[in-house]
């Protein structure tokens, strides 16, 4: 899912429904030779199936397969950081979340289901790294040609594969502070999610930032912490109180990235860990179990079982 295109399509099954190629290519404003490519490789993975739905002249539609709807709470997660950190960007999910079972629009609250706690962070749990694995083969080298302007940190250079990036506020280049960018163009950077993943993991110098990617040349690990400050997902702090030197902190928006975070682990687990052990293992401090993350609705009380989204004009 570390793709922008993988992720709108996905989204775009969950909240608009089953569609044909040329729905999805009208939705999305994508190339024919991308979105085949894309919709190959989701349906190789175990995310799609196509269905044909015309015995006389057949045509295919493409719908979500288990593993793909229980990506919901991935999607819910990027929804609510979207509508608190990037309101205006055109990659944000213009939609209401209701819930089914109480009809009201929700605005979800992040718990854990394991002992019903709700209001969690990341400061509420603990997170245990499995040492056996290395960090990179937690964020492999994606399948694609780079995708150049997905976060604005990237030269603006055309895809190799001919597709032309979802726009973003962050391509623009408008002067002053640059425009918030959506959850989707962070997670879909590769080298922005493990800088991301890594400071959850407690990490905070440039220096542990190089051990844990090895493959990333300093530059790009440097633009990319450029973006996460710019964007003030991360802030420059000093390490020591009162010390001289700066590392790198989470800042309230970047502690918000948590459940995206928590639930594409716990789905990840469920759908892909052929032996049953994930690579992160992250405990809930109050109850001492393994977290397993939950939305609760904040009109009712109750957990979301699934998400519905409402358009929203």
């Amino acid at each position: 899912m570390g793709d922008l295109w993988n992720l709108l399509i996905a989204r775009s099954l969950l909240t608009e429904g089953p569609a044909r190629f040329l729905d999805l290519k009208a939705r999305l404003g994508i190339s024919d030779p991308v979105l085949s490519r894309r919709l190959r490789d989701l349906a190789a993975d175990g995310l799609i199936a196509a269905e044909e739905y015309r015995a006389a002249s057949p045509r295919r539609e493409y719908r979500l397969t288990g593993a793909g709807v229980d990506l919901w709470p991935v999607y819910v997660a990027l929804h609510a950081w979207d509508r608190r950190w990037a309101p205006a960007s055109p990659l944000r999910l213009h939609a209401a979340l209701r819930h089914a079972a109480c009809g009201h629009v929700t605005d979800p609250v992040f718990g854990c289901a394991a002992c019903g706690a709700i209001g969690l962070s990341a400061r509420d749990t603990v997170a245990q790294v499995d040492t056996r694995i290395p960090f990179s083969a937690a964020n492999p080298r994606r399948r694609y040609h780079r995708s150049a302007a997905a976060t604005g940190a990237l030269p603006a250079a055309a895809p190799a594969d001919g597709s032309a990036d979802p726009a973003d506020p962050a391509d623009h280049g408008a002067p002053g502070a640059p425009e918030p960018i959506a959850g989707a163009a962070v997670l879909a950077d590769r080298t922005s999610t493990s800088l991301l993943a890594a400071a959850f993991l407690g990490h905070r110098r440039f220096g542990d930032f190089q051990d844990l990617l090895r493959d990333a040349a300093p530059q790009t690990l440097t633009a990319r912490l450029a973006l996460l400050t710019d964007q003030a997902i991360l802030a420059k702090a000093p390490l020591r109180e009162g010390g001289r030197r700066l590392g790198y902190r989470l800042t309230p928006k970047g502690h918000d990235f948590f459940p995206t975070f928590a639930f594409l682990i716990a789905w990840s687990t469920r759908w892909f860990e052929n032996d049953g052990r994930p690579g992160v293992t992250i405990t809930h401090r109050a109850c001492g179990r393994v977290l397993e993350p939950r939305w609760t609705c904040n009109a009712c009380n109750g957990a979301l079982a699934a998400a519905e989204f409402t358009p929203r004009t």
